[in-house]
């Protein structure tokens, strides 16, 4: 497609058109359930795509924007099929319910039995039923009864699903506003340092305040700090190329290399503190990509690819799940040094990318402390009967959380009960575990005369009900908690095939957190490969798009922002595409530009904007270049 702002806008209009034909097979799709979509809500989602479609013209007409429309329109493609996926989810009561999913189940259930009975039981089948003797017809959903959709339009107005993405359009402008002036890059390059200094301090607070990954309420405040880190790492990394050629035998000398390991290692700080493995994983790649672009010299790129490389083999080899490292000699010898130091998280996500059908064994260091929570939290009289002492807590902490006006005091005692709690299930299940363990006698040991202790019948089947008691608690534990997503996603992306069950007529209602972390796993089942391939064909040429705006760049700042931002979306959507497809571990990132999500919608497209100016700065350049007039 030419790179003329008439060509994409009619490409914005087509998406518009399409979006709305897919909100309206959604709404069909919900009646067939026996409810009905929010009009105001579809209306709010396509507003805002009406927003960006005029964009280009105040665009084009304004600021004279010369730049690449490729980025845009495929962004606001993105961001169509992601409102498209939550306009399913958050009209279905059972998905956006918290204390009303049961009964949306049910109720969805019965429609639909109902709408069977009509359409495929005989007359003397329903009279038997106590129904009118009708014969098999068509459903007339005209003449149905759905459940109307209890949204009004304050909620919609004020719901962070319009917000939010005003919000990104708004600072989309804006950074793209600011960085087309040279004063503005200027005043970022010589300020990298303390702009990251400056983001660090409110990033370490949120992390260190933040609970189950998550700071002011439910969001995740630190997504737009990628942007001021990677202006940061950029601006020393375009100060100091020059000097990074100098190497002795591949290697930079120290005085170069330990201000920019210095500025590569700051971000990692607060991430680690969340223990956010996905953010790292996509900041190490961004940063790798930064350098590799810098440095000039072949043995340099060979002798840092090389370790690169190295490092991550170790890594990964030391992660790898018990059950797997034991089929190769030795690796489970040879990983436990850097195993101790992995944390568990980590531990974790390869177990569920290697072996996520298989739980790990109780006493695994990773596993034993949620399948202790699952333990107190879910078998409350089980635990009260085998441990008595603990039935004074759990009433202790009943009255606690049922007072609404609990002191801090009491909200800290609440916490020590669940803490003391934890640990008595926990040495219980280390107990079951214990007794239960088959252990074998060397053959050396064995009395001359072969004499056994034998058991006793009934403390034989003691063992053997309790041994399948925690096997069965171990299973649903992690099938219930840790591997119910990646199962669960996994499943509706085969359940899926090429074409999809069709929007609406899915059950991805059932994937928790599918209009976030999940939701290219929702794309999958509803709209099968075609529609996965249609959001990675989108995304490459995003990326494309991105690679041909750093090449084009003029000065070794802007290349080094614009690979940047181009990588970091890149390599975030690889992740959270990859770790759904199993392809990779799975890493609680979102898809940009698709994912419901607050702070990381915004950043995106913010992310944009930026692109969007250095694209432009590239495109006037040429212009000059070539003699012709800004």
């Amino acid at each position: 497609m030419k790179n003329r702002a008439s060509s994409h806008l009619f490409v914005l209009l087509l998406i518009i058109f399409l979006t709305a034909t897919a909100h309206y097979a959604i709404n069909y799709a919900a009646l067939i359930r026996g409810y009905e979509t929010s009009w105001l809500s579809g209306g709010r989602n396509l507003f805002l795509l009406f927003i960006l479609t005029i964009l280009p013209l105040f665009l084009t007409r304004f600021t004279r924007f010369q730049g690449n429309w490729s980025l845009y329109t495929t962004a606001v493609l993105l961001f169509s099929i992601g409102l498209t996926v939550q306009f399913r989810l958050f009209n279905d009561l059972e998905y956006a319910s918290r204390d009303r999913k049961a009964e949306a189940r049910q109720a969805k259930i019965k429609t639909q039995q109902e709408h069977y009975v009509q359409e495929n039981y005989s007359a003397e089948k329903k009279q038997m039923m106590g129904m009118p003797a009708t014969p098999p017809s068509p459903v007339d959903l005209s003449k149905e009864a759905p459940r109307p959709a209890s949204d009004t339009f304050f909620d919609v107005l004020i719901s962070g699903r319009t917000l939010y993405p005003l919000l990104g359009i708004i600072l989309m402008f804006v950074a793209y506003v600011l960085m087309k002036r040279d004063r503005i890059l200027d005043i970022l390059q010589k300020n990298g340092f303390l702009i990251v200094l400056v983001t660090l301090g409110p990033l370490m607070l949120a992390a260190i305040t933040s609970e189950a990954g998550k700071s002011i309420g439910n969001m995740t405040p630190w997504e737009p700090s990628k942007i001021p880190f990677l202006i940061g790492f950029a601006a020393v990394l375009a100060v100091l190329y020059r000097k990074l050629m100098h190497t002795y035998w591949g290697i930079p000398r120290a005085q170069d290399v330990v201000p920019l390991m210095f500025m590569a290692i700051l971000p990692f700080i607060p991430f680690f503190v969340l223990k956010d493995f996905g953010q790292m994983l996509v900041f190490s790649s961004v940063y790798i990509t930064l350098y590799l672009i810098a440095v000039r010299r072949l043995p340099q790129r060979i002798v840092f690819v090389g370790s690169v490389v190295l490092l991550v083999v170790v890594l990964m080899l030391s992660a790898l799940p018990s059950s797997v490292q034991v089929k190769v000699p030795l690796l489970s010898t040879l990983a436990e040094p850097v195993k101790t130091i992995l944390p568990p998280r980590i531990h974790q996500r390869f177990h569920l990318w290697f072996d996520a059908l298989n739980p790990p064994p109780p006493d695994t260091p990773f596993w034993k402390g949620d399948l202790a929570d699952f333990y107190w939290k879910q078998y409350r009289a089980e635990l009260i009967s085998r441990k008595p002492e603990t039935q004074a807590l759990y009433n202790e902490l009943g009255k606690i959380e049922s007072n609404k006006n609990a002191d801090a005091n009491a909200k800290t005692r609440a916490a020590e009960i669940r803490k003391e709690l934890k640990q008595i299930a926990s040495d219980d299940i280390a107990q079951m575990h214990e007794l239960t363990r088959e252990v074998s006698v060397p053959d050396e040991e064995i009395p001359a005369d072969k004499t056994v202790i034998e058991r006793t019948q009934a403390e034989e089947q003691d063992i053997h009900e309790t041994k399948e008691r925690l096997r069965a608690l171990n299973e649903e534990a992690w099938f219930g908690d840790d591997a119910l997503q990646a199962s669960r996603a996994t499943f509706g992306i085969s359940s899926g095939g090429l074409t999809g069950r069709g929007l609406g007529l899915g059950y991805v209602e059932l994937i928790p957190v599918a209009d976030s972390d999940y939701i290219y796993a929702a794309i999958g089942e509803e709209l099968g490969l075609f529609g996965g391939l249609l959001v990675t064909f989108a995304l490459i040429v995003f990326v494309s798009a991105g690679v041909r705006t750093a090449l084009d760049a003029r000065d070794m700042f802007s290349k080094l922002c614009a690979a940047g931002l181009t990588a970091f979306i890149g390599f975030q959507a690889l992740v959270n595409i990859g770790g759904i497809t199993r392809a990779l571990p799975m890493t609680g990132i979102t898809l940009p530009f698709v994912s419901h999500g607050g702070f990381s919608l915004v950043t995106s497209f913010v992310m944009l904007g930026m692109l969007l100016a250095i694209s432009h700065r590239n495109a006037v350049d040429a212009r000059i270049g070539n003699g012709e007039k800004k």
